[in-house]
């Protein structure tokens, strides 16, 4: 015990003497430590942001496309979906692109006791309940459009320019501010829909008037701002004529669409069905053929994923994105702003600041290194003297140690008290992993440089330094 109490005295005084070295070594390793806290700081701040961004664009969502033969399960697929752990939200909005729906919006913009001139627009339609994100969840495929375009999916929101745009009750709808900006209207206009079943001969119309205007929004995508607009005219009563472009197409020509509640597209969807079967056309079921699932996050779209694909597995659907006539299913990534692409950019972000880290820990290494190679050169003679006169090599090593750690340990309280002030985002975490990872390079760098005296013969040590 007093041989050990020698060592811890004679390591302070050895300490005390040289002050100013010390004092300097724990001053760097204290910069180190601050800077690897601050680094290890932004990294995961700037990676919740990453994904929080991600998040709020809808990459932690994925679309379940159903072929033919299984748009039969759709109401019977909901509900298990949403119970799977780490789903948030499941959609089955009804898209007017792939049920060949259109609606002509119209507004009234003059009227006397004689005749009513309306301005409007065609767009497709979308049907959606209380759980649609109107910024996440509305995807569009254009190859429904367009049988020769590639089969993809294509995230696009529809943000926010006036109102509310939110699900709207069975008397609302939410339209795009660019045929508010062509017609002249706001919030709180009443709106004539002419919804129409483009896919007979004649198409298949039904009005709905008196629809009220909650909310306008802007698409970003392809089709931003993209709709066919009309002139109609009304006199006493009865419409006179209804004035469209000469080259305007007579089906679904655009992803633009305006919202309505999910039941009162139903509803149309139910009169077709009656019109097709008065004319003796034995009418298809009419129900959504695509299923929008969102994760809770972006790291658990996988499992959701597997989870999803094995249920309908169990309910005898095939996994099969090229047999769309039959009772298969197609799971599709939305070509942008995935969880894939989140978590790729969340790598590259990990990547570079790991980069320095590395640097400074690097750093902190060759200072402790340094040091102890001064030391060692300073004290090669003493070190003979002191294996000379009975002290052991583990004995000297605790010596050096005893140095290295008293060292160590100041600058790490100096790195404390410097990031317990400093104005920037930090965690107790990221500190404790910093000066936890400094003590482990720093004592790795420092070892050979002390065992390489002490593998030497205490006569060698003496003669060398002789």
């Amino acid at each position: 015990m007093i041989v050990y109490r020698g060592l811890i005295w004679l390591a302070f005084v050895d300490l005390k003497r040289a002050w100013l070295r010390s004092l300097v070594t724990a001053l760097a390793i204290a910069l180190a430590l601050i800077a690897v806290t601050f680094f290890v700081g932004q990294i995961g701040l700037r990676r919740a942001e990453l994904l929080t961004g991600y998040e709020a664009s809808g990459a932690a969502t994925f679309v379940i496309e159903l072929g033919s033969g299984a748009t039969g399960e759709v109401a019977n697929l909901v509900q298990p979906l949403r119970s799977i752990a780490g789903v948030q939200s499941v959609d089955a909005p009804y898209n007017g692109t792939q049920l060949g729906l259109v609606a002509d919006t119209s507004f009234v913009v003059f009227e006397n006791e004689k005749q009513q001139e309306s301005l409007g627009a065609r767009t497709t339609v979308l049907g959606v309940d209380r759980s649609f994100d109107p910024v996440r969840d509305y995807y569009v495929n254009f190859h429904d459009l367009n049988p020769k375009a590639p089969t993809a999916v294509l995230g696009a929101p529809l943000l926010l320019t006036s109102g509310a745009v939110r699900p709207p009750d069975r008397n609302e709808v939410v339209i795009p501010s660019d045929v508010t900006d062509y017609v002249g209207i706001r919030p709180g206009a009443d709106a004539t829909v002419d919804l129409t079943y483009v896919n007979a001969n004649p198409p298949i119309v039904r009005r709905y008037e008196k629809l009220r205007v909650v909310g306008t929004f802007e698409l970003l995508g392809p089709d931003q701002g993209r709709f066919e607009p009309f002139w109609r005219l009304a006199a006493r009563g009865s419409e006179v004529l209804t004035v469209r472009r000469p080259d305007a197409p007579e089906g679904v020509a655009t992803t633009l669409p305006i919202l309505l509640n999910e039941q009162l597209v139903k509803e149309f969807l139910g009169f077709v069905g009656e019109q097709l079967a008065a004319r003796g056309i034995s009418p298809k079921e009419a129900v959504p053929k695509e299923l929008v699932v969102r994760a809770n996050s972006i790291r658990a779209v996988p499992a959701v994923e597997g989870e999803a694909i094995s249920l309908l597995d169990q309910r005898g659907l095939k996994h099969d994105c090229g047999a769309a006539s039959e009772a298969s299913f197609c799971l599709r990534v939305p070509e942008r702003n995935n969880f894939k692409a989140a978590l790729q950019e969340q790598k590259k972000l990990e990547t570079g600041g790991s980069f320095f880290i590395l640097l400074l820990l690097v750093l902190v290494a060759a200072g402790a290194a340094g040091l102890q190679i001064q030391l060692v050169l300073a004290r090669w003679r003493e070190l003979g003297i002191l294996q000379a006169v009975g002290f052991s090599p583990p004995k000297v090593l605790l010596y050096f140690a005893i140095r290295l750690y008293t060292v160590l340990a100041a600058g790490i309280l100096i790195a404390a008290a410097a990031v317990s002030i400093l104005p920037f985002a930090r965690s107790a975490s990221a500190f404790v992993f910093a000066a936890g990872v400094a003590l482990v390079v720093a004592s790795i760098a420092a070892l050979p440089v002390l065992l390489w005296p002490l593998a030497q013969a205490p006569a060698q040590l003496l003669r060398v330094s002789a």
